[in-house]
C-alpha cells in the first residue's frame, strides 16, 4: 500500500509540472494524427542546446514525414521538412490516403543527401507508382528535402 501510495504521488507531481507546447517534440518521426503524439510530446523535454545529427536514417526520416504530414491532412507539417515549397504545395484537391516507400538507396555527403526511391501512393481512390531521387540539405532544423526534386515526380500533391 505505501509503495502504491509514493508512485501515485511521484505520478501526481509529474502530471503537476505542465504540458510542453504542441510541436515542441524532439521526435520527429511522430505524425501529427499518430495515435502516440500526445504522449509522445508529454514525456519529451526538447534540449535546445542539442542540433541534429546529419544522419542517413534522419535524411530518410525527412521524405517520410513529408508524406506522413499529407497522409494526415496536415500540410504545415510537411513543410516542417520542405525547402522552398511552392506557393500552392497543401492546396492539392486530391489527398494521399496512404503510401509506402521502398528501395531507399541513401548518400550523404557532408550537409548534402540524395535519396532514390520507389513510390507507391494512394491518392483518392487510385493507386500511383513511381520512381524518383530527391535532394536533401542539412539544416540547423534538420533534413530538408528540395521541393523542386520532389516536383518531378508529377504528382498533384507537389504543383510546381
Amino acid at each position: 500500500m505505501q509503495r502504491f501510495l509514493i508512485l501515485l504521488l511521484l505520478g501526481g507531481s509529474s502530471l503537476a509540472q505542465g504540458q510542453p507546447q504542441a510541436g515542441t517534440s524532439p521526435f520527429v518521426d511522430v505524425p501529427p494524427c499518430h495515435w502516440a503524439r500526445a504522449a509522445v510530446e508529454a514525456i519529451s523535454r526538447p534540449d535546445p542546446n542539442q542540433r541534429p545529427q546529419a544522419s542517413v536514417l534522419l535524411a530518410e526520416n525527412a521524405l517520410r514525414q513529408v508524406f506522413e504530414g499529407l497522409k494526415c491532412n496536415d500540410p504545415v507539417w510537411s513543410e516542417r521538412f520542405l525547402q522552398n515549397p511552392a506557393p500552392g504545395f497543401g492546396q492539392s484537391e486530391v489527398g494521399l490516403r496512404g503510401f509506402e516507400l521502398s528501395g531507399l538507396q541513401t548518400v550523404v555527403s557532408g550537409n548534402q543527401a540524395t535519396i532514390r526511391f520507389r513510390l507507391s501512393a494512394l491518392l483518392n481512390s487510385t493507386t500511383l507508382e513511381r520512381s524518383g531521387t530527391v535532394r536533401l540539405l542539412f539544416t540547423e532544423q534538420g533534413w530538408k528535402v528540395d521541393y523542386a526534386s520532389l516536383a518531378t515526380l508529377n504528382l498533384p500533391l507537389f504543383p510546381r
